[in-house]
């Protein structure tokens, strides 16, 4: 068989109703690998910061787009409240706003989110099959890479389940860089390079838009070392729009970074969640525990198979290196992408407020399947040599036995899956060796040599899933079980009134559904009636944090309900009082345990109980549970967001409020000028008409006003916008607009000329390539 094809495997370049054939294929094999998860645990894809954080995100922006708003800041929820600079509320994102109204709208969270996120590894599937092909490869080989690529194990165990974000982006993405080779080949209309990307960057998920970046300079650098000028110009031109549009979505965060838990500037590695080079050897063996330190599990080693990627990848031993050599500058993009992406997720573990390298596996995942396909389908040896699959064979052994040194208790289950990979990679051996499909019986189910090769991947791919799930059911990341029935979030705290705050951890109680029925935790709070300080701190208050010892998940220390009624040194007011609190819920467990600092809290440790105090005077207790107690004012404040302190001799009253905007008119104000606060973060964005803002927050948390002597009857407007949309808003507003004009002249022209008489552009697919 010739080198670089496949044309006794199939004799003729595919149709379009083949292509189709196959992508459905490849959609229907997606949809079946990816419901085995659920036949081991059925709320796999409802844990941790999914069931924790982006369920509420959803359901409280359904909720808002229902009253006819998009979620911009909400003084109540204090530290988690600004949500432009959390960056992840979908604030542009149609498909993200499309997530939220489903989830308003839904009456169960685990069946709604698992139909989305299998629809998500669908569409990462199919994207796949269309980046494959874009690469000259039979729709077959697409398939394998299609069904394969939303395996991967970082995808699976962490994407997946949790970090919903990471793997919208991830599962978008390969049809942008489809999209961007196409406008390299001569494709003159940007349309879907720039819809595409679009959806990537406003999700507000870092890592998406480096990877777009990544692939931008990839595909731009070799149009320009193919000296093909005008795809050039059109990559350059799609890549500055949707930089325009990322500038609205990251600006106000990185403008807001100084006063949150993210303003760190350092770089340093510390080893959590990095994979090592070592791991990335284990990338065959679906059942591999790499070594990758986390706060979720004790020890170095992962407690899922964190870096697998394919089980076929070591079948690059079967390709011919003088072909592939030929092949090679057809693959730049590739390969740059590739580089880049192995690059990023071995770099330190901390640069500036970007975390966690290894969230960039799926991507490494992505083109490492991609390159191997492609090479097999393109550039594999004529006739496959036996010291080929022993090259292969052995690359499954050294994954298996490091895999077995990392966690040895796992011998069985690492060496069957080695056993089931080296037989399905000797039977892929034997098959590319011998293609003349005539001489054997399945010939009578019209099977080619090539649609076999698929169907034997996806047998063997199913056998390592199910082996990979019946040893490894979940993610090793934290479980908190909360409700699947939204009506139990909505009796939590029922016909409470104002703000509220929760004193103490849900995580010291059983995650269950016992304990969900008397308190919530982080966003899950979004879809009780109640009004909930404790919240998922994504980029927290560092200031207001520390002050109430505001754990990530909305957990706090027991001691914080002294400190509520301490008396404060600035305004004279007690704290609960500045934070306009009219509940506190106290749950009884967190009293009852000795607490534990760790890396991940910013607890204090003792070993001895507290004592839950008498209720204070001005407080009365509305309500009990086993687990709880609930202590309500007797004359409430109010929601947070007006005014909370003013200084001696200074009265102001309410004129009006909402979320980003308070007017005052001040009735009375001493002849040397007066200061106030409001029950209001001093987050970057506020601005004051009619007095000056101080320098420095009152009690060192709450936005604080200084008021000329003159004022006495005038109004003072206090507004908030969020850092850098002046800027980022007409960015965004030119980019869409170029890019929607662009793309409608495109069409106009087309239509104009007509497909026969376009001028002739650069071709990326200049080599026949039948397979």
């Amino acid at each position: 068989m010739p080198n670089g094809t496949d044309r006794e495997l199939q004799p003729a370049l595919s149709s379009s109703s083949r292509n189709r054939k196959w992508l459905l294929l490849t959609a229907g094999s997606v949809l079946v690998l990816s419901l085995i998860p659920l036949i081991f645990y059925s709320r796999f894809y409802f844990q941790d910061d999914t069931e924790n954080g982006a369920y509420g995100v959803w359901y409280h922006l359904g909720e808002s787009l229902f009253q006819g708003k998009v979620p911009v800041l909400n003084p109540s929820v204090w530290s988690s409240g600004n949500y432009i600079a959390e960056g992840q509320w979908g604030t542009w994102n149609p498909l993200v706003m499309l997530f939220g109204v489903l989830a308003y709208l839904s009456p169960n969270a685990v069946v709604l989110t698992t139909v989305l996120k299998v629809a998500m590894l669908i569409v990462a599937g199919m994207g796949t099959f269309v980046l494959a092909r874009s690469y000259s490869v039979a729709p077959e080989w697409a398939f394998i890479a299609g069904i394969a690529v939303p395996l991967n194990g970082f995808t699976t165990y962490f994407d997946a389940p949790s970090w919903v974000t990471g793997a919208l982006v991830w599962a978008i993405f390969p049809f942008l860089w489809a999209e961007l080779r196409k406008l390299m080949s001569g494709k003159r209309n940007p349309f879907w390079a720039f819809i595409t990307g679009y959806l990537i960057v406003t999700v507000g998920y870092v890592a998406g838009t480096v990877a777009i970046g990544f692939i931008l300079l990839a595909v731009g650098v070799e149009a320009l070392i193919r000296r093909a000028w005008r795809p050039a110009v059109r990559i350059a031109a799609t890549g500055v729009s949707i930089g325009l549009v990322a500038v609205v979505v990251f600006l106000p965060g990185v403008l807001t970074a100084a006063v949150t838990t993210r303003g760190t500037t350092g770089i340093w590695n510390d080893d959590y969640m990095s994979i090592d080079f070592t791991s990335l050897l284990m990338a065959p063996i679906a059942t591999a525990y790499p070594q990758l330190l986390s706060w979720w599990w004790s020890g170095t080693a992962s407690t899922s198979p964190a870096a697998y990627i394919a089980w076929f990848l070591p079948a690059i031993a079967f390709i011919s290196w003088s072909a592939f050599k030929k092949l090679s500058p057809e693959l730049r993009d590739l390969f740059f992408f590739l580089a880049a992406s192995a690059a990023f997720v071995l770099l330190p573990t901390t640069i500036g407020p970007l975390r966690y390298p290894a969230r960039f596996m799926p991507y490494v995942a992505m083109a490492s399947v991609l390159f191997v396909v492609v090479a097999l389908a393109r550039a594999r040896r004529g006739s496959i040599s036996r010291p080929s699959l022993y090259l292969a064979l052995g690359l499954v052994a050294l994954g298996a036995y490091l895999a077995w040194a990392q966690v040895p208790a796992r011998f069985f289950t690492i060496t069957v899956c080695a056993v089931l990979v080296s037989v399905a990679l000797s039977a892929m051996w034997w098959l590319l060796n011998h293609p003349e499909v005539k001489k054997h019986p399945w010939n009578k189910l019209g099977l080619r040599a090539l649609s076999l090769l698929a169907i034997g991947v996806l047998l063997a791919t199913t056998a390592t899933t199910l082996l990979q799930h019946r040893t490894s059911a979940r993610s090793g990341l934290s479980i908190a079980n909360q409700p699947a029935d939204v009506s139990t979030y909505k009796g939590v705290l029922q016909g409470v009134q104002n703000d509220t705050i929760v004193v103490g951890d849900p995580l010291d109680y059983p995650q269950e559904k016992k304990t969900w029925e008397q308190t919530l935790m982080a966003n899950a709070w979004y879809l009780s009636d109640a009004n909930v300080l404790n919240r998922y701190q994504l980029v927290g208050f560092s200031k207001l944090n520390d002050l109430l010892c505001l754990r990530y998940l909305g957990g706090t220390c027991p001691e914080l309900i002294d400190k509520l009624f301490d008396r404060r040194a600035e305004t004279g007011l007690l704290l609960v009082d500045e934070l306009h609190i009219d509940n506190i819920q106290i749950l009884k467990e967190s009293f009852n345990k000795p607490q534990v600092a760790m890396a991940s809290n910013n607890y204090v440790s003792r070993d001895e109980e507290v004592e839950i105090p008498k209720v204070p005077e001005g407080w009365h207790v509305a309500a009990e549970t086993d687990g709880t107690i609930l202590w309500s004012r007797n004359v409430p404040l109010g929601p947070a967001g007006g005014v909370t302190w003013t200084d001696s001799g200074t009265k102001l009253s309410e004129v009006s409020r909402d979320d980003t905007k308070v007017v005052l008119k001040v009735d009375d104000v001493p002849e040397n000028g007066g200061r106030a606060a409001l029950s209001r973060l001093p987050w970057p964005g506020y601005s004051v008409e009619g007095a000056q803002m101080l320098q420095r927050p009152v009690g060192g948390y709450l936005l604080g006003l200084k008021i000329p002597a003159d004022a006495k009857g005038k109004l003072i407007t206090i507004s908030f916008e969020p850092p850098g949309w002046r800027i980022g808003i007409p960015l965004w507003g030119a980019s869409v607009a170029g890019m929607l004009i662009w793309s409608l002249l495109a069409v106009r022209r087309r239509r104009s000329v007509g497909p026969l008489r376009r001028e002739p552009e650069y071709d990326a697919a200049q080599q026949p390539a039948p397979v």
